[in-house]
């Protein structure tokens, strides 16, 4: 038998009632992995993206409210959970977080009975702080629903990401599980840089700094790096692309996700399963305050217990995928099958938040491909 981690593809095509979404969720929970993940312990915190306002392409609740539904029905306690954001958008305070799942479809207390919480508590500090293993972090605060949980099912919405290449499974535990504490350590090797020529001071930006670095200037922006934390507001929300990420923090960046990614696997107290969904696949997280439009088709849902063998298949079907015409890949000439579409819009070699998973031992990208039926 192979030592080699499993990776499912539930195709994403429905073409009768024995296809549709529900059915594809029926496949994954008839996944042994699934199954046994099921009968160990009892709380199972479903790990979600929940996206800004203003991002048109999030993952639909349904698939969430099924997954609860299911786990609830094996006699688990499912709990769902995300992590607010390090800037000031719509996931900012535990207030804004409900607000913003309430507007975008989630019933919280009549279908998740009441039981849709922050990782890291109303303030997204209430957690512990953990030793990790690696070459930057040394220790990272993560959430006490987290730790506090058996199981970990990570539903991932697979994107493009601005510094990781691709948003997935590694991105989604890494930072996802993180209190705000937590992610300011990750988030301390990038310093931005600000293109005073791009600035036109439509002043979007100022409303999303946390700590004041950016202020109203007299004909432009004042941008103050002494008291930066990195958050990326700034970055995510410009719409002239004023404020730039320093290349040198990049591969860090990377590779401090991914060391938090492991300790926060390493914490949970018996098992993880990572769903990746390759649907409306765009060229911005779910961290943004706007999405432009899938430039991949629907892929359907990959299913694994291992986050980087996951990871790296999503990666292959969207380079081996044909581009969409009037996308973003058509704009960059990456139409084609078999053309690095996600490094093309990010500029981003995501082979190197691979190589430093392995590294780790978060996991593998050699793997046992399946077709789900």
């Amino acid at each position: 038998m192979s030592n080699l981690p499993s990776v499912y593809w539930i195709k994403g095509r429905s073409l009768s009632s024995d296809q549709s979404g529900l059915s594809h969720m029926e496949r994954i929970f008839g996944l042994e992995e699934m199954a046994k993940l099921m009968s160990q312990g009892k709380i199972t915190a479903l790990k979600i993206n929940l996206s800004e306002l203003g991002y048109d392409h999030y993952l639909p609740p349904f698939f969430v409210i099924n997954m609860f539904q299911r786990i609830r029905d094996t006699g688990m306690i499912p709990m769902v959970t995300d992590s607010g954001s390090l800037f000031k958008g719509s996931r900012f305070s535990g207030y804004d977080w409900t607000k913003t799942a309430l507007a975008q479809g989630f019933s919280i207390g009549d279908v998740f009975e009441n039981r849709f919480l922050l990782a890291g508590g109303y303030t997204n500090e209430e957690g512990n702080t953990f030793e990790c293993e690696g070459k930057h972090l040394g220790a990272v605060e993560l959430g006490s629903l987290l730790t506090g949980s058996d199981n970990v099912v990570v539903m991932s919405h697979v994107t493009a990401h601005p510094l990781l290449g691709l948003g997935g499974a590694i991105y989604n535990l890494g930072l996802g599980f993180l209190t705000q504490s937590g992610k300011q350590r990750v988030h301390s090797c990038l310093e931005l840089e600000y293109d005073e020529d791009r600035c036109d001071n439509c002043r979007t930006c100022i409303s999303y700094c946390p700590t004041g670095a950016l202020s109203e200037g007299p004909s432009k922006i004042s941008f103050d790096p002494r008291i930066c934390n990195g958050c990326l507001g700034c970055f995510i929300s410009c719409p002239r692309g004023a404020m730039k990420v320093k290349p040198e923090g990049i591969p860090i960046f990377q590779e401090s996700v991914v060391e938090a990614a492991y300790t926060a696997r390493k914490n949970i107290k018996r098992g993880v399963f990572f769903i990746n969904f390759l649907v409306s696949v765009t060229p911005q997280t779910d961290e943004y305050p706007f999405s432009d439009l899938p430039f991949v088709p629907d892929l359907g849902i990959l299913a694994s217990e291992d986050p980087v063998a996951v990871d790296w298949a999503s990666y292959q079907m969207i380079i081996r995928s044909p581009g969409l015409p009037g996308s973003v890949v058509e704009d960059l000439n990456v139409l084609g099958k078999g053309q690095d579409k996600i490094k093309a819009i990010t500029g981003v070699d995501t082979a190197h938040l691979m190589e430093y998973a392995e590294e780790r031992n978060l996991g593998s990208r050699e793997c046992e491909f399946f077709i789900s039926t």
